[in-house]
């Protein structure tokens, strides 16, 4: 039986005020607001491809130094960021920062792009194979009688799975868990560029 003290678990835990754990990875990152506007994205853009020092990202957002001195601090703490050690500095004093999570850029994403593809074809025949028995299970619960019919609950449904092929492979070491940061708060991020799909 569910636990009513906690509540119900939503789609995405970055949208609920219960204690999280069981979603995507990710989903601390929105839910603990670390990258909470379109400045501190801005920040991460610009610092993606070279490491930049705050004065430069004033220039080139057009903000000033202290605000963008705020938003560096911030996801500097959120360990967003990081500073760049190895990095030609014309002046000792300068600091310069960069991403502290991958950045898969677009030629480098191609070279993924085909085993992914084929992985992803795979999955989904599986899903496809198995529709008759997901659609017996569901006619087995009481949410046809609630009104719900098995499309509804398709996107769920794969997400049971997608979550439950990500916990198998974190058992079996495959993927590492999501690192628990400086915050106390445990998340796995990247960021990509956009492949030619997305052009």
């Amino acid at each position: 039986m569910a636990d009513k003290q906690r509540g119900l678990q939503f789609a995405c835990e970055c949208v609920s005020s219960q204690p999280g754990g069981y979603s995507d990875p990710w989903a601390a990152v929105a839910r603990h607001k670390l990258l909470p506007d379109g400045t501190k994205e801005g920040i991460m853009n610009a610092v993606a491809r070279e490491p930049k020092t705050i004065s430069q990202l004033a220039t080139e957002l057009g903000l000033s130094a202290p605000s963008v001195h705020t938003h560096v601090s911030d996801m500097l703490r959120s360990e967003l960021l990081r500073e760049a050690v190895e990095w030609e500095k014309t002046h000792p004093a300068e600091r310069y920062y960069e991403p502290n999570i991958p950045v898969v850029l677009r030629n480098e994403r191609a070279r993924f792009d085909a085993v992914c593809r084929e992985m992803a074809e795979r999955v989904a025949d599986l899903f496809e194979r198995r529709r008759k028995a997901l659609e017996r299970a569901f006619a087995e619960t009481g949410l046809a009688a609630r009104g719900w019919q098995f499309a509804d609950l398709t996107q769920y449904l794969y997400a049971c799975v997608q979550r439950g092929a990500r916990e198998l492979l974190e058992q079996r070491g495959v993927l590492p868990p999501p690192a628990v940061h400086s915050n106390g708060v445990g998340w796995s991020f990247w960021a990509e560029e956009p492949g030619a799909r997305e052009d």
